[in-house]
């Protein structure tokens, strides 16, 4: 890929082209899935290809290959130029200067280079295993699955050094149904590690068993207003709402509910927010972002104060500030944009048992459904979820049928302890939360 990278720049060159971006991916993707003890399905893929960027007079052209024999890259280099001679011209288009220093980090599986399908199967059948194991009730399991991924990433542009970044990422995944007298409740887990032997099987199906045996049973509160504990997954889903609303890009069209609280208190004194692209085997570290500017830890909440938002090269230009290393291309086939990396609430200091014995009475919710129709631009949300009535700290019986309305940055402003146990699902993570006078309709 360093060839072919090398190849664009010299034909770039020669064009007399002053400023471009080039963007090369190399990626192995392999899927084993087990369905009742038996294999389901095995995928394994390689994906290699170039993106460019091309900047004319502020006027940029851009295309992306997955040929890379000679001919299709002097083919999209011309037609990338072509693009760039007729676009509109926007004079805060720009391309970074390379840093002195990049971070070191980031994690690579070398282990991932010779293990086995049939090690990558006994993964998933452990996973399925260890939840039928768990309880008689567990009588389905729909789909047990590892995901593994082992790429490289090469960045430049007219500046001339070549970033290159390896890495390696892996999900496991398991979906189960719970049965008794008739009634079936599902369980789910995931869990995400850029290393094989960071991820436990046994832990992974035994807690998704247990969320669906736990949810046998349950049935609705009456209407109220309540206190209420967010599970670090369902907090990790509100949280994400509220996270578009830290993009420069929503607060310069006018679309982030965040913008007029820079540099004011905006949610409760306990909540800090962070993106940290330096996070410890976090799923977006990495010393570079997608645009080659390094990747860094800002600080977006402290104490419940806004103090600032999350920029790429585009969006820090149009303010005069400096990229804060979250240029993030969604795919080979869109150009780089403002994006998340590790997007996290900051842990607490108590287990989630003292954070249950402060709720005293109330619910704690473990599932939410609908979340991602929330309106981010107003933060309101209408959602059903489900979970368990808590009476002195602990679980009296399990609670569905319920719906829950409010403001993201109500529930924020309205945090009265956090857990320890901040848990990333996916970019975004959170710990559990408890959160004072939600409103909850229920019967």
């Amino acid at each position: 890929m360093k060839k072919i990278v090398e190849f664009c720049q010299d034909v770039l060159s020669k064009k007399g082209i002053k400023e471009y971006e080039i963007y090369g991916l190399n990626a192995k993707n392999t899927v084993t899935q087990v369905k009742q003890d038996k294999t389901d399905f095995v995928q394994v893929g390689c994906y290699k290809g170039l993106s460019l960027r091309v900047l004319k007079e502020g006027k940029l052209g851009f295309s992306y290959t997955t040929n890379l024999d000679q001919d299709a890259l002097l083919d999209i280099i011309e037609r990338t130029i072509q693009e760039a001679e007729v676009t509109t011209e926007d004079r805060f288009l720009c391309f970074p200067c390379p840093a002195k220093v990049y971070p070191k980090v980031g994690f690579y599986d070398q282990y991932l280079e010779t293990m086995g399908i049939e090690e990558r199967i006994n993964f998933t059948r452990e996973m399925e295993r260890a939840a039928k194991e768990y309880s008689p009730y567990i009588k389905k399991v729909r789909q047990s699955q590892l995901k593994d991924t082992i790429y490289e990433i090469f960045v430049t542009n007219h500046h001339g050094k070549i970033l290159h970044h390896r890495g390696t990422s892996l999900n496991a995944s398991i979906l189960l149904m719970a049965e008794k007298d008739g009634e079936g409740e599902m369980g789910w887990n995931y869990d995400f590690s850029p290393s094989y032997k960071d991820l436990n099987p046994v832990m992974i199906g035994q807690q998704a068993a247990q969320m669906a045996v736990e949810s046998l049973g349950g049935k609705p509160i009456k209407t109220q207003r309540l206190n209420v504990v967010f599970t670090s997954q369902v907090a990790s889903e509100i949280l994400s709402v509220l996270s578009n609303a830290f993009l420069a890009e929503e607060v310069q069209k006018g679309k982030s509910l965040l913008a007029s609280y820079l540099g004011k208190k905006a949610m409760s004194s306990l909540v800090n927010i962070v993106d940290d692209g330096l996070y410890p085997k976090g799923y977006a570290t990495r010393p570079f972002d997608d645009e080659g500017n390094p990747q860094q830890k800002t600080v977006l909440v402290k104490e419940g104060v806004i103090l600032g938002f999350l920029y790429d090269s585009y969006t820090a230009k149009k303010e005069g500030k400096a990229s804060t290393g979250n240029g993030v291309k969604l795919s080979l086939e869109t150009p780089p944009k403002v994006g998340l990396t590790n997007f996290y609430l900051t842990a607490g200091s108590k287990d989630l048992k003292e954070v249950l014995k402060e709720l005293d009475k109330g619910l704690l919710v473990s599932d939410v459904l609908g979340m991602h129709t929330a309106d981010t631009i107003s933060g309101d949300f209408s959602v059903g979820i489900s979970g368990y009535w808590i009476e002195n700290g602990q679980k009296a019986f399990p609670v569905k049928g319920v719906a829950m309305a409010g403001n993201v940055m109500e529930l924020f402003k309205n945090v009265s302890s956090i857990a320890n146990d901040l848990r990333f699902w996916g970019h975004c993570g959170s710990p559990s939360i408890l959160v004072e006078g939600i409103q909850v309709s229920g019967i």
